[in-house]
């Protein structure tokens, strides 16, 4: 697959706005839409740089008029590898009168070596992929650089955020087989969250790289 670069820091899916900070992630998940093609539904998502948050905040000005009351940080990357200037374009888009939604994998404690919920609390909803039932069968799916510990610390995540009254919701790929599905759900129910089971794309939303 060949990667086209671009510097799409903010794209159109379903009437909401994606923010795209990073193409970083400490994951290389089997079912990631990156392993299939270059972009979301025909706009390339592999940066030529990371933005700024002015660059950010540029680019989400330039939508403005096309999009819903949701903003979605969820990019081709895991956006808590930049939490700072996460949490200033989250803020600013807030502040603009938005809804502002996390896509993660859950491991933002680790990349930044310490608890980020509480810098995580002005998001109305964080969505955590929960991605497996146990350590072994997670990395095994997320070959996360983290080793067998990074299971663990998805779930701890799931609970701070929670704590920080933040809407948390844990989310899997129904690849993952109705065994595996069910003893995820007994996880979210044991820290009082749902768990939403997600359809593989394998079309990248009709991307065609």
């Amino acid at each position: 697959m060949n990667k086209i670069l671009a510097e799409n820091y903010v794209y159109l899916l379903d009437g909401h706005a994606y923010v795209n900070l990073t193409n970083r992630c400490h994951n290389a998940c089997e079912f990631c839409i990156r392993n299939t093609g270059s972009g979301v539904a025909g706009t390339p998502l592999w940066l030529k740089k990371e933005p700024t948050a002015d660059e950010v905040m540029a680019a989400f000005e330039a939508v403005r008029g096309k999009i819903g009351d949701e903003v979605v940080f969820c990019g081709y990357g895991e956006p808590t590898e930049r939490l700072d200037v996460l949490t200033e374009c989250a803020q600013r888009i807030k502040a603009l009168g938005y809804k502002i939604r996390l896509n993660t994998n859950g491991l933002g404690d680790l990349i930044n070596n310490k608890n980020v919920a509480p810098d995580l609390n002005c998001f109305d909803t964080v969505s955590v992929s929960l991605n497996e039932c146990t350590a072994e069968k997670y990395l095994a799916v997320t070959k996360s650089a983290f080793g067998l510990k990074a299971f663990d610390a998805v779930t701890a995540f799931a609970k701070e955020c929670k704590n920080e009254g933040i809407n948390v919701v844990l989310t899997v790929v129904d690849t993952i087989g109705g065994a595996d599905v069910e003893e995820c759900k007994k996880i979210a129910k044991s820290i009082n969250v749902p768990l939403r089971v997600r359809e593989y794309i394998s079309d990248n939303y009709g991307e065609v790289e």
